[in-house]
């Protein structure tokens, strides 16, 4: 570990610290709702799941959160619990933390939504109020460090960092903030050069506002991979979150350019091979009168 801020959440481990990976597993058991609604409904499944990553080599366990921005969760009649689905996943993540020992940590997952249905793009009040209240309720709940995903926008940026800290000063708790980069493609082009500067102007925006570390999101973003992370880098010089798994083919292309492989303090996903999906009654859903709900889905 390069900083003093990356050790403690590494555990004993040299080497980047590994984040666990996502909730698809808990799809069977969340019918056509969304996978945090389970949260409230069913902990103990996430908490078996969380589990399941400790047994898989995690030191630092994601919360169940992907999907709990007030605005994603009024697609399901849950806007007013967003709040108590932070707080309940950070809980759950931290039960199972607590009981693993061996000073594993939580990171608790704070995504923004960039769009809201009929709205369009969130205004900046609103994306300041979202992160609010995801982070008063991650780090209410026990939560030892928050990643904030945001479009690549500075202005979104740093409104979602503002509501960020104002949740933790709700939460009469300050811990460590990850800023994770996700690119909006109707907020910019679609070419790869435009992608990457976009991406790599957002990074600096986040080494100007005093965040802990930067992350990428890979899903949406294509080979070379590898040259995008290596701008953004530039543009920040703190401690890289990798969300890849170790067996990820992007790895390939990070060659150790300068030390960056020595900046990656954080990796995703599992070291050993997966087990059988977890197996448990798998729920109706719940009834809808204003139509059928999306399809459940684990970010």
């Amino acid at each position: 570990m390069t900083t003093g801020f990356t050790e403690p959440m590494a555990g004993s481990r040299t080497g980047p610290a590994l984040v666990s990976g996502g909730f698809g597993k808990l799809s069977a058991r969340a019918g056509a709702s969304c996978l945090e609604e389970l949260n409230i409904t069913d902990p103990k499944a996430v908490i078996e799941l969380h589990r399941w990553h400790l047994d898989e080599g995690a030191d630092i366990l994601r919360t169940n959160t992907g999907g709990a921005s007030p605005e994603r969760l009024d697609r399901y009649r849950m806007h007013d619990e967003a709040f108590i689905v932070s707080y309940m996943a950070a809980e759950h993540a931290s039960k199972a933390a607590r009981e693993h020992g061996g000073g594993r940590r939580v990171m608790g997952v704070a995504r923004v939504e960039a769009l809201a249905p009929l709205i369009g793009f969130l205004p900046l009040d609103r994306v300041e109020a979202a992160a609010r209240t995801m982070a008063s309720g991650l780090v209410g709940g026990g939560a030892d460090m928050l990643l904030l995903e945001t479009a690549q926008c500075p202005a979104r940026i740093v409104a979602a960092l503002d509501g960020t800290r104002r949740g933790m000063a709700d939460a009469g708790r300050s811990v460590p903030v990850l800023v994770k980069l996700r690119y909006e493609t109707r907020l910019g082009a679609l070419a790869r050069d435009a992608i990457t500067d976009s991406l790599a102007r957002a990074a600096a925006a986040v080494a100007g506002i005093g965040a802990h570390g930067l992350a990428l999101a890979p899903d949406n973003l294509d080979r070379p991979f590898a040259e995008t992370l290596w701008a953004t880098a530039e543009a920040y010089r703190g401690p890289l979150f990798v969300d890849l798994a170790p067996t990820s083919p992007h790895w390939a292309g990070l060659d150790d350019r300068t030390g960056l492989r020595q900046r990656i303090a954080f990796t995703a996903g599992r070291r050993v091979e997966p087990c059988e999906t977890i197996e448990g009654p798998v729920r109706p859903a719940p009834a809808n009168d204003a139509g059928p709900r999306p399809v459940a889905r684990s970010y």
